[in-house]
């Protein structure tokens, strides 16, 4: 019930369109339920020797007379034609009210769902894949679609169907009408019993769906990968497997889902059966005129129909449960990293004094009880490069991911100019950071709009000059389109070193006081970081700069040295000091650079 609760705040914000669709669905009941009146007109009076009601009668009587045979069959067919007109057109108005109503409330909560997905850590999403992500954002939202149906217009529609033939049904024979609806409490137990097995083969349908989105998209993400190994077949034989599961999946809610229809087809017809043999004998009794028998079995199936899917109402929305836990299971998450009530922008700081980092006595890991940062304090002072050396695994990258609040930690605390980070609002503190990671990460846009994508209102000239101090300005010029080049998918038509000077372009662009450098140069050759090297120096140059980096040439000029292993910090120095110490970081200096090149690199 908290789940349905949940989404009707999104219907209630359509509730205008509801409304016309509520007035709309009252009409398209009355029309329906005149429908068959016509016949009755044919049968019982131009074919039939019956009396036509006093009100007819004298209609036509005082405009011309007593109505002949043909008439009344023109009438009838006129009437036939009107009503499927004015029914046509309200069936049509439905349609489009529902599919603007309908998609607006499905946007709307994607729009939502797909924000909170943002706002998650990455904690959140390193334990999830992106196929599954999307499968929740693109496929289960539109269980909205069927929960406003079930819970208001199909009830609606069912009750005003039914109401409006039970009226009548019951003033043209109380015996028959209550025939018509002796099938409901079958159809309520029939319900009751598909229900819960409809929604557990719906969840595992949408399970078995996320399975190959993810699988394809891990695939693609992965394709040099795949073509190097030569795992093509494999990979198609696991897709084929998977497929195999979900076809077995579908085809057993298609089977449950016939054996419901077969049950409630069953239920219904032998109920039609049961009007039709009680009418039957009524007409041959002379109880009932022969067109009224004709209107009711034009009754039976709508009434019995509107009856029967009040209940199947029920069975539809266990459906729809399957996707509600899915999208709760993302609304409701519980985020890592969260603004607190009383949140407010980190304070301003005087410019050359902004950037002054420290971390105090910080943990932090990934799963409990196992720490990956153990008591850790550092600080850097504004302009300050500090680097951030140590075995894989030793807790570099994590630390780097606490500056930001990509992370919080578990205890200590992490201050930005003297503010506690979690005490800020998260705009602020990320206004405050730059990040130029080792996995260099493009949008399938312009090179202009990739550089400006910390700063989307920066002007052209500083474009510009952002990727001129990156040296990136000359390949960009080389570009088909130079600056309004589109880059393809995750910047594959640029090598390494390009993908990675649009990067340093988009960090020196935000122009933040803090920048955080995680292996920026570890996939390229020796060649290329060299280039980049003086792009590296123009970007950190005035800024607090944290670097992570494997290959000691790249931090040995840096003011201070952090050496962590196991997630403590064991030595800090400069890169003379630290190689005078003797300790782990010249063993690390001593690993990396044989004996003849040590000299060189000194």
């Amino acid at each position: 019930m908290h789940g349905y609760k949940r989404l009707l705040r999104y219907i209630a914000r359509q509730w205008h369109w509801f409304a016309g669709i509520a007035v709309l669905t009252v009409a398209s009941a009355a029309s329906a339920a005149l429908q068959p009146w016509p016949m009755k007109l044919l049968v019982d009076y131009a074919l039939g020797d019956a009396e036509l009601p006093p009100q007819l009668a004298s209609g036509h009587a005082a405009a011309s007379g007593d109505p002949t045979p043909a008439f009344l069959l023109f009438v009838a067919v006129g009437a036939h034609l009107g009503l499927f007109l004015l029914n046509s057109a309200l069936t049509a108005a439905l349609t489009l009210s529902w599919t603007n109503g309908g998609q607006r409330m499905v946007y709307d909560l994607a729009s939502d769902v797909f924000a909170k997905l943002q706002r998650l850590s990455p904690l959140f999403h390193s334990r999830r894949s992106v196929g599954d992500s999307l499968s929740r954002l693109s496929g289960d939202t539109w269980c909205i679609y069927s929960v406003a149906n079930g819970l208001l217009m199909s009830p609606l529609q069912r009750l005003a169907t039914l109401g409006a033939m039970a009226a009548v049904g019951f003033a043209l024979d109380p015996l028959l009408a209550a025939l018509s609806l002796a099938a409901a409490p079958l159809l309520a137990f029939s319900a009751r019993f598909f229900g819960r097995r409809l929604k557990q083969r719906a969840k595992r349908g949408r399970e078995s769906s996320s399975r190959i989105a993810s699988f394809v998209q891990q695939t693609f993400s992965a394709m040099p990968v795949v073509q190097a190994f030569s795992t093509e077949d494999r990979n198609r034989e696991q897709l084929e497997s998977l497929a195999e599961d979900a076809v077995e999946i579908a085809l057993q809610g298609r089977l449950l889902n016939s054996a419901y229809g077969l049950v409630n087809g069953a239920i219904l017809s032998s109920g039609a059966a049961l009007v039709l043999v009680v009418g039957g004998f009524r007409v041959l009794d002379g109880a009932i005129p022969l067109g009224t028998l004709l209107v009711f079995l034009s009754y039976i199936r709508k009434m019995q129909g509107s009856a029967g899917g009040l209940f199947t109402i029920f069975a539809k929305l266990k459906t729809a449960e399957a996707s509600i836990e899915r999208l709760m299971e993302i609304l409701e998450c519980d985020q890592e990293v969260r603004e607190a009530p009383n949140a407010k922008p980190l304070p301003a700081t005087p410019s050359g004094k902004s950037g002054h980092v420290m971390l105090e006595d910080v943990s932090f890991g990934y799963e409990p009880r196992r720490p990956v940062l153990n008591g850790v304090t550092l600080e850097a002072r504004p302009g300050e490069v500090v680097a951030l050396v140590g075995p894989s695994g030793a807790g570099k990258s994590t630390l780097m991911s606490l500056i930001p609040r990509l992370l919080d930690p578990w205890q200590g605390r992490v201050l930005i100019d003297g503010s506690d980070v979690r005490m800020a609002t998260l705009d602020s503190v990320r206004a405050r950071t730059a990040l130029v990671s080792q996995e260099t990460l493009l949008l399938p846009m312009t090179v202009a709009e990739n550089i400006a994508y910390g700063r989307p209102g920066a002007s052209r000239s500083e474009i510009h000059e952002a990727a001129i101090a990156a040296q990136a300005d000359a390949f960009i010029r080389r570009l088909p389109n130079d600056y309004d080049t589109v880059i393809g998918e995750r910047g594959a038509s640029l090598s390494g070193g390009e993908r990675q000077r649009l990067s340093f372009a988009r960090a020196l662009l935000k122009n933040a006081p803090i920048l955080l450098l995680d292996e920026p140069t570890a996939a390229l050759d020796a060649e290329t970081e060299a280039q980049l090297l003086e792009a590296l120096r123009q970007i950190m140059e005035g800024r607090t700069t944290f670097l992570v980096a494997h290959r000691l040439s790249t931090v040995r000029d840096a003011d201070r040295i952090v050496v962590l292993e196991d997630g403590r910090v064991v030595e800090i120095g400069s890169h003379q000091e630290l190689l005078a110490r003797r300790g782990a970081y010249e063993r690390l200096y001593h690993a990396q650079f044989p004996p003849a090149a040590r000299e060189v690199v000194a």
